[in-house]
């Protein structure tokens, strides 16, 4: 089999933290056409024990949702969500995983991700900013638009937790903030757009 004809062309991350579940299940709620995209998922988990996220995102969505503790190759159509204790990036059409360090006190997991998927997928890279806390992903979307890719973060005023939605626009001028819905439906049409494009 010819994996390239399966390499997604899009690959879209999306970071959040606390109240990030919530965002997520509405978000794919409505992503209800097949898109040709990679859908990768960092949210920040405690590591005392195991995340139920990705058992809760699949019944918001009839994509493929796999829990990442390993090395897998990315999929058309396919949801990936990082394990807890975990730091992943994306090379080659491929998620590599490792431990988290004793070290990183602070959890940079999102900014690790978003800087390999910027320099992996260039203009084809999409980050996405959901609820939550802290400052993560503020680096790694600054490297997206410097790549050419798309900046998108949730509306602050429906997030279960603002601050690092609110970090992400002060720091950073996204392409578009938006309730997650909303996020979903202007994604579609926008990789819609993109696929004529390219065959145009």
């Amino acid at each position: 089999m010819d994996v390239t004809r399966k390499r997604p062309p899009f690959c879209i991350g999306i970071g959040c933290s606390a109240g990030g579940l919530k965002a997520a299940c509405e978000f794919f709620q409505q992503v209800v056409e097949k898109t040709g995209a990679a859908f990768v998922v960092i949210p920040h988990l405690s590591s005392e024990h195991r995340s139920k996220f990705s058992t809760v995102l699949e019944r918001f969505t009839e994509m493929p949702v796999h829990r990442v503790e390993g090395e897998m190759r990315l999929e058309k159509d396919h949801v990936y969500v990082l394990t807890e204790d975990r730091m992943m990036i994306v090379e080659d059409g491929r998620l590599k995983v490792r431990r988290r360090y004793s070290t990183e006190i602070i959890n940079k997991s999102i900014d690790i991700f978003f800087k390999s998927m910027a320099k992996a997928y260039r203009e084809n890279g999409i980050g996405i900013i959901l609820s939550g806390m802290g400052h993560d992903g503020i680096e790694g979307i600054k490297l997206i638009e410097d790549y050419h890719g798309l900046v998108i973060v949730q509306d602050p005023d429906t997030t279960d937790f603002n601050i690092l939605p609110q970090a992400a626009i002060n720091k950073d001028d996204p392409h578009m903030v938006l309730p997650p819905a909303d996020i979903a439906r202007f994604l579609l049409r926008y990789l819609e757009v993109q696929g004529q494009s390219e065959l145009s």
